[in-house]
């Protein structure tokens, strides 16, 4: 099926690497797509910078910036054009048919990231449905590429109209069937996080790289998986932020941003963000070592919004300050964002120092109860010791008397106010 085809970059001939020329609008996002274009192993050979002041309704970009493309093309022997923009599919067909080569868009470029690191069933499913839905109203364009890929008997036609259609049909089918199978994992999702409704959460966001793995592994002392590509992590891993911490506190690591995310990914990926709406306090995880972080930070920031998280109380960390290694660099890295944190995952000290301050964080917005507990209400003192923080207690004649912190909400689930002194 479609979602599991070849590559949406075409391959180059023997299947080596592709060779590709990429168009961009400005130096830093065509900076950007070179690494998510090495993520996929293709070698960037030669650019186009093509500011648009006015969009060509036909290709995007004007004939000079195409000529000038078609140039380096032949020139660098190249095989296929990226462009750093979302193109609709008459724009992505004749672009391809005025250069001559085939061409990719940014979220096409995207979504085959995500193909090849979806590795869990949800993550997977989640792919293959974005995949599908970016593929559907391009489908004639693509079938192309595949044909290349697979090469074809000298002097076929192509696919031809009528299997487009029966292919146009198979793959609504497809994603209709996707779409259920979504429905069902987010339930069990649901079933999850009703299990963890009683404890606190705090989750990890930030653009993609930023480093949010490493980060999570350094707070809660796990192994989850961190490496140091673009969305290495696609799922959304739960740890115990500190096991003696009293209520129970989990860290949520969550899928990376990055500008340009393809709608079709974020509507996929939905059941997996909704964790930021669960979450009780975010970490805005900035790579403060990348020259534009600040463009970055703003990225995420966007996309908070956009997901109606915006209000939730964040921590902003400034990750990576091991890489900072002039004080002017981390001045610059300061004036990202006022009042964040600078930290290094790396550095341990530096790691309890944040992880402190999360804990600082809940405690600040429990409120300091005291009561007497008698002895015949064990389940009681049971659920004070697992959610709340006690700061004394002794034992009396009619029961124990605790000093506590204790969020409201468990303080009126336990009816404390009962046991008051």
């Amino acid at each position: 099926m479609l979602e599991n085809a070849e590559s949406l970059l075409p391959l180059a001939p023997m299947g080596a690497p592709p060779r590709v020329v990429t168009i961009g609008l400005e130096e830093n996002s065509l900076n950007e797509l070179d690494m998510l274009l090495s993520t996929l192993g293709a070698n960037p050979v030669s650019r186009v910078l093509a500011p648009v002041r006015k969009v060509n309704p036909a290709t995007y970009i004007g004939k000079g910036k195409i000529e000038e493309a078609r140039r380096l093309l032949e020139e660098k022997g190249a095989d296929a054009v990226i462009i750093d923009v979302e193109l609709s599919p008459n724009q992505l067909r004749n672009l391809e048919k005025a250069l001559g080569k085939p061409t990719v868009d940014r979220p096409g470029v995207i979504i085959e990231i995500f193909s090849r690191h979806a590795r869990t069933k949800e993550s997977k499913t989640q792919v293959a449905l974005a995949r599908l839905q970016y593929l559907l109203p391009r489908l004639a364009h693509f079938w192309t590429h595949f044909e290349r890929q697979r090469g074809g008997a000298p002097g076929s036609r192509g696919m031809g109209e009528k299997q487009i259609e029966v292919d146009r049909r198979l793959v609504k089918n497809r994603i209709s069937v996707l779409r259920g199978r979504l429905e069902a994992i987010e339930k069990e999702r649901q079933v999850q996080r009703a299990g963890r409704k009683d404890v606190l959460k705090v989750a990890l966001v930030g653009y993609t790289n930023a480093g949010k793995s490493t980060l999570l592994n350094a707070l809660t002392h796990s192994a989850v998986r961190a490496e140091n590509k673009l969305f290495a992590t696609l799922d959304a891993s739960v740890r115990a932020l500190d096991p003696h911490s009293h209520p129970p506190i989990v860290a949520i690591d969550t899928v990376g941003f990055i500008s340009n995310l393809p709608h079709s990914l974020v509507a996929s990926f939905r059941s997996t963000l909704e964790e930021l709406e669960e979450a009780d306090l975010l970490l805005h995880v900035v790579d403060a070592s990348h020259p534009q972080a600040r463009e970055q930070f703003e990225v995420t920031e966007r996309v908070l919004a956009e997901l109606k998280v915006e209000e939730k109380p964040r921590i902003t960390v400034l990750n990576k300050a091991d890489l900072l290694t002039r004080p002017a660099d981390r001045i610059r890295a300061k004036a990202i964002a006022p009042g964040a944190i600078l930290v290094s995952a790396l550095d341990e000290p530096e790691v309890v120092q944040l992880r402190e301050k999360v804990l600082a964080h809940f405690k600040g917005n429990m409120e300091i109860w005291e009561l007497v507990v008698p002895y015949s209400e064990s389940r009681l003192d049971a659920m004070l010791h697992q959610h709340s923080s006690i700061e004394s207690a002794r034992h009396l004649e009619k029961g124990t008397f605790y000093r506590v912190r204790i969020e409201d909400s468990w303080a009126r689930r336990l009816g404390l106010a009962r046991f008051k002194t």
